[in-house]
């Protein structure tokens, strides 16, 4: 006979309204100023207030200011580089929650992408190679295509295009049998053979094709650097006294305000019309408060990046260690909120424009960051080309850090140092 049980599970279900903040975290300014675009157009309710000041205001600004003056300025164009789109898919595996056995091999995996994103490697080779079954290999490769941006890790076009399309939702699925066997029509623009073929109209088979060519063939790049022209969300500035402070740029950011217009012609309206006006007026609302939660978030993440790297702000020590963790557990918010907050955003401060996720920074070990690991390491280079990665390992632990000569290594790839050989060689 079957035993029924009946078992009460409490779940925690955000509110819209948190909902669109934790996605508003996730915008930078370009994408920030599309949404509420958008936002506007679909909701007559909400005005669009523009930035008060554009992105090329402050780069003359900044660039005027500090023209012929120091020396430590890196300037408001900065390189994207591959070391932080690197970190950025470690710091995305970390907080991913994955066992030990498969995170190390998704780390490495990571270290093995093409400069497209893609895992190119047999993955039964891989798991040779790494001394690891086969099916933590798989793990891994599932925990890497799990990242963002979509399609990353993929093996193939195909592949890359298929895990993009996953993340939509409802997406088509005559789109995946046509990424799976019509790309080469697609590309030819043999719209009708491919509708003969899967039996499709060709409206269907056009707006497949159209979504498909919406996805991009190469989700990130790697080792290859680009410039950015990027707004910083605040400044950090040291006063003579050595007090520092916060400037944010929300003159910078667009806003969101209930439209006046709308709102008096609600008041004449009556039975399903007055309905849908308050609802669009709730949605902007709703709206206007995710705004603000945004704002108050980066507030308070920037607060505790200034409080505790305040050593750095006054040009006199290197990073110290910051978790998210901890972060998010100040704030009370998840892990997750604080990673979408300095996911894409800068500051500036006198020694340049910095990722938000450059001062959260591991522990190596007696309390060093991975900045200073570096900074050491760069040093030690400086010092003595013809140092091995073991003996560079070897030094770092007499100054009381541990570190293996993989990551001796990784980390000076990430510094753009080539091994012994090439700087001068061991004969």
């Amino acid at each position: 006979m079957t035993e029924n049980r009946l078992e009460v599970q409490q779940t925690q279900k955000l509110s819209q309204s948190l909902q669109t903040a934790i996605h508003l975290l996730s915008l930078d300014l370009d994408g920030l100023s599309d949404y509420m675009l958008k936002a506007v157009q679909e909701n007559p309710a909400l005005e669009y207030v523009p930035p008060q000041k554009s992105a090329q205001d402050y780069a003359l600004q900044v660039k005027t200011r500090f023209r012929g003056g120091r020396g430590d300025y890196t300037g408001f164009d900065i390189p994207a580089s591959a070391d932080t789109a690197l970190e950025d898919l470690e710091q995305q595996l970390h907080l991913s929650g994955l066992d030990s056995a498969t995170a190390r091999a998704a780390e490495h995996m990571l270290h093995l992408l093409s400069p497209r994103g893609y895992f190119t490697q047999e993955l039964d080779e891989f798991a040779a190679e790494a001394g690891i079954p086969l099916q933590v290999a798989q793990k891994a490769l599932d925990a890497v295509q799990s990242l963002e941006p979509a399609g990353i890790g993929a093996r193939t076009v195909e592949e890359c295009l298929a895990l993009q399309l996953r993340e939509k939702n409802g997406a088509d699925p005559l789109c995946y049998d046509l990424i799976r066997m019509h790309l080469l029509d697609i590309g030819k623009g043999n719209l009708r053979q491919i509708a003969r073929e899967t039996g499709a109209t060709l409206a269907h088979v056009q707006q497949c094709v159209d979504t498909i060519r919406s996805l991009n063939p190469a989700p990130c790049s790697l080792r290859a650097e680009t410039v950015q022209y990027i707004m910083p969300e605040f400044s950090v500035e040291a006063g003579a006294d050595g007090q520092l402070s916060i400037q944010f740029h929300n003159d910078y950011y667009p806003s969101f305000r209930q439209d006046n217009n709308f709102l008096r012609l609600a008041e004449t309206l009556q039975g399903e019309e007055q309905a849908y006006a308050r609802r669009m007026q709730n949605a902007a609302s709703q709206l206007i408060r995710a705004v603000e939660m945004r704002q108050t978030t980066m507030e308070k993440v920037a607060r505790i990046i200034l409080r505790e790297q305040r050593s750095f702000f006054l040009g006199q020590y290197s990073l110290l260690p910051l978790r998210i963790r901890e972060t998010a557990r100040e704030i009370g918010v998840h892990e997750t909120t604080v990673y979408r907050a300095i996911q894409g955003k800068y500051l500036y401060c006198a020694r340049g424009t910095f990722p938000l996720s450059h001062f959260f920074q591991r522990e190596i070990s007696g309390g060093t960051s991975t900045a200073r690991v570096k900074e050491i390491i760069r040093e030690i280079c400086r010092g003595n080309s013809r140092m091995s990665d073991r003996a560079i390992a070897e030094a770092l632990e007499k100054r009381g850090i541990s570190l293996s000569r993989r990551t001796v290594a990784k980390y000076r790839a990430q510094l753009d140092i080539d091994s012994s050989f090439r700087r001068g060689g061991e004969k």
